[in-house]
């Protein structure tokens, strides 16, 4: 049975990912800084506590940018090395639902949709996959 499907919502679901990664660090992170850097009018403690604090907030932003772009990049991995045409497995469409699961949380909309799309159908055709084989396997013993 054919994974092409699959295959195509997981690919466009990682560039998605590494999309809004980088969107997340060069577009929102540097908003954030620049928040940081515009704080007249305050005292200096008052001023070095901004900036520690809009400091933390950007490193935060960075770190869940280059996590966005790592999940991306493993999904891209997966699809190319381990959904192969006819192979059952339940592990990959698990992955698929617990990324889809993750992107509730971030509220990610598209991602949302692709991941529990590829993972749902995933997981019917691994059924159908094994219903096939035990068939043809009553049928040999048989």
């Amino acid at each position: 049975m054919s994974r092409r499907l699959e295959r195509v919502f997981i690919y466009i679901a990682a560039a998605w990912q590494l999309l809004d990664g980088l969107l997340t660090i060069f577009v929102y992170g540097v908003f954030i800084k620049k928040q940081g850097l515009d704080v007249a009018g305050l005292s200096v403690a008052q001023m070095r506590a901004m900036k520690a604090l809009f400091g933390s907030i950007f490193n935060f932003v960075v770190i869940f940018g280059v996590l966005l772009i790592l999940l991306g990049l493993l999904n891209i991995y997966l699809a190319r090395k381990h959904w192969k045409d006819g192979v059952v497995g339940w592990k990959l469409p698990v992955w698929l639902l617990a990324c889809g699961i993750f992107s509730y949380f971030i509220m990610d909309i598209p991602n949302i949709f692709l991941f529990m799309s590829a993972g749902i159908i995933g997981l019917a055709k691994n059924k159908g996959m094994r219903a096939r084989q035990n068939v043809t396997i009553g049928e040999e013993l048989g």
